[in-house]
């Protein structure tokens, strides 16, 4: 539990990138996937406009075939040459290209013929033989203005789905970024403060184990007694790591939570602490008391982790002899704990520096031996942030400090 700690979280590592390149390539492989489909749908598209305009085609030069009785007004767009009887050659203007069909097998055919293109059909009469063309000039505009149009709405679809699915498979890859990364940091933050404390309960098992047997039954008592103040820590620590895990995890669990009856249990689990330490700890409940008046929305666990934390800083900041405060009262609709001691107090400086994780306060008073860690005051503020509060601090220095924690009152039913 930590008043005073130096911010050294590192840049993202090394498998968040990993994480978002498969993101990306997940992206440009939905993506193209997107694409193909888009071009498929456009080729039948396309397919079945040219089919369509096709069948459109020869079903015209068959109905104008089997009617049309001479060459001088042929249907717009079409050329006519009629072979009749009786060895008469007439044909339309422009109707040169069909003349060589009036001989050639019946059916349809494709021609070209001076610069354009036609589609022809020869039909045998009893009247004479009739070749019909059609100018395919027209339908090839049609064509490619489809084309022109199909493009475009490929291209757009194409970038619009790219669009798309990079936003969706970012929304989606980053959960698992950001559990990774709530990982990294959980895994960062347990290397990091629980090496020294490990180290230290490492030496001291070895010490006992060496000095059972051939020391005094005094000297045994002390290392004993140290190991399980080194292990008392040890959980201290622990108990931060996870609770700041699970309030970066998202929003504490939103019980009604009497913040008063959490102070109190407070000061009764930490007065043997305070008084093995010299230091008075008492608990006001400043406002009147009533069903519902000190109640808050969250969590009743991590809440009393961040009283623990406030009262455990203050007491390594406080004189033997000195005292420890913990006050409870209700302002509007606000619910307020203060922690306040008439210790070393806090410098401009460290006051900077004062909710970083692992910052380190240098005027810890009654922590012979007691290392601080960095964490307290940090996982302070994010429970307090957790449960829509804040956490305050004002000090004077060698006149002590005082530690408000603020949240919303819970709505009464």
């Amino acid at each position: 539990m930590l008043s005073h700690h130096k911010e050294s979280e590192g840049t993202p590592p090394g498998d968040l990138a990993v994480v978002k390149k498969a993101g990306r390539v997940v992206a440009f492989q939905a993506s193209a996937a997107l694409a193909l489909v888009l071009l498929l749908v456009g080729g039948v598209v396309f397919g079945v406009y040219v089919r369509t305009q096709r069948r459109q085609i020869d079903a015209e030069l068959q109905s104008v075939a089997m009617v049309v009785d001479d060459t001088n007004d042929p249907p717009p767009g079409m050329e006519l040459a009629i072979w009749e009887t009786d060895g008469e050659i007439s044909v339309s203007d422009g109707g040169q290209p069909g003349v060589p069909l009036l001989t050639g097998p019946s059916g349809f055919s494709d021609i070209r013929a001076e610069g354009r293109h036609f589609r022809a059909l020869a039909v045998d009469r009893p009247e004479g033989r009739v070749v019909a063309m059609i100018d395919l000039a027209p339908y090839q505009a049609a064509r490619n203005r489809l084309l022109i149009s199909l493009a475009f709405a490929e291209l757009t679809g194409i970038m619009a789905s790219i669009a798309v699915v990079a936003l969706f498979t970012r929304r989606s890859v980053r959960p698992l970024a950001q559990a990774l990364a709530l990982q990294r940091r959980f895994v960062a933050d347990a290397s990091h403060e629980l090496r020294a404390p490990l180290t230290v309960l490492h030496t001291r098992a070895q010490m006992l184990a060496h000095r059972v047997g051939t020391a005094d039954e005094d000297t045994v008592q002390k290392d004993v007694d140290a190991l399980v103040a080194d292990t008392r820590a040890l959980g201290d620590i622990v108990d931060d790591l996870l609770a700041s895990a699970t309030m970066t995890a998202g929003r504490p669990p939103r019980d009604r939570v009497d913040l008063a009856a959490v102070g109190a249990a407070v000061r009764d689990s930490m007065a043997s602490y305070a008084n093995s330490l010299g230091v008075t700890l008492n608990y006001v409940c400043e406002t009147p008391s009533g069903e519902g008046v000190f109640d808050v929305a969250g969590s009743a666990a991590a809440l009393r982790r961040a009283l623990t934390s406030l009262v455990d800083n203050a007491l390594g900041h406080e004189h033997r002899g000195g005292t420890v405060e913990l006050r409870v009262r209700r302002d509007g609709a606000k619910v307020l704990a203060a922690v306040a001691d008439d210790g070393v107090g806090i410098d401009a400086e460290t006051m900077a520096t004062l909710f970083t994780r692992f910052s380190h306060g240098s005027e810890h008073t009654t922590r012979e031996g007691r290392e601080s860690y960095g964490i307290g005051l940090a996982l302070v503020r994010e429970i307090a942030n957790a449960h829509g509060g804040d956490v305050t601090v004002t000090s004077t220095p060698g006149e002590g400090s005082t530690f408000t924690l603020t949240l919303p009152a819970a709505h009464r039913n």
